[in-house]
This record gives structure tokens, sequence and C-alpha cells, in this order.
């Protein structure tokens, strides 16, 4: 989880879609999704405090994350 942060917070967020859905559900779903999103990314910038961006997301996951994720 912790690495797929990481990786998420280093690749830039895809574009908002240009003609939001007027489906309910599909918009309800989509800000559950960016919702998600966010939090995952809040995450993996906090590990990269830890973890400097110079680290491989391998070198990362299982050098200094490791002893904060036990």
């Amino acid at each position: 989880m912790v690495r797929q942060a990481v990786r998420d917070v280093r690749t830039a967020p895809p574009p908002p879609p240009a003609d939001p859905s007027a489906d309910l559900p599909a918009a309800a779903g989509r800000k559950l999704t960016d919702g998600l999103f966010a939090g995952a990314y809040a995450i993996g910038e906090l590990m990269l405090e830890v973890a400097p961006a110079y680290l491989s997301d391998t070198e990362a996951a299982t050098g200094a994350l490791a002893l904060l994720c036990e």
C-alpha cells in the first residue's frame, strides 16, 4: 500500500474529465474515487518526507519505509 502511495505521488494526477457525467451514481462514484485518490496521495506525500525522491520505489519501500510500516 505504501509503495503504491509513493508511486502515485511521483506520477502526475490525471486531468479531470472535460464533461462531468449527468448520471448521479456515476458522479457519486467519481467523487468517492477522487476522495480515495486524494487520501492515497496525502499518504504518499508523508512517506516521501521520510524517504527522499532519489530513492527508487523498491529502495524506499524496503529501506526507510519498512521500519515505519511495521
